[in-house]
């Protein structure tokens, strides 16, 4: 009795389905997606970071500014100047009321 045995050619299945290829594919593509989204939000709060920090930098200088402006107003010159418009002055001689 003689055995006989048929060599069909075997049929080669991909190293993957073609359904994980979809999957990755859609993955990356999801991925990509997000990452241009983030990159855009970063920019827009980028923006915003250098408006108030621009913002920031003209209220320290208008607050320097109005300090200076106190100070000088503040100033013994000019409340002796402005107290001599008003009327008064340092008196010459003291008068008592008995």
């Amino acid at each position: 009795m003689t055995i006989i045995k048929k060599f069909e050619p075997e049929e080669k299945k991909p190293a993957y389905p073609k359904k994980y290829g979809a999957l990755i594919i859609l993955t990356l593509f999801i991925l990509v997606t997000i990452e241009i989204w983030v990159s855009n939000t970063m920019v827009a709060y980028g923006e915003r970071f250098e408006n108030l920090s621009k913002l920031s930098k003209s209220l320290l200088i208008e607050n320097q500014i109005l300090e200076n402006e106190i100070a000088k107003n503040a100033s013994l010159i000019s409340v002796a100047s402005k107290s001599a418009q008003l009327g008064f002055s340092k008196p010459e001689s003291i008068q008592y009321i008995r």
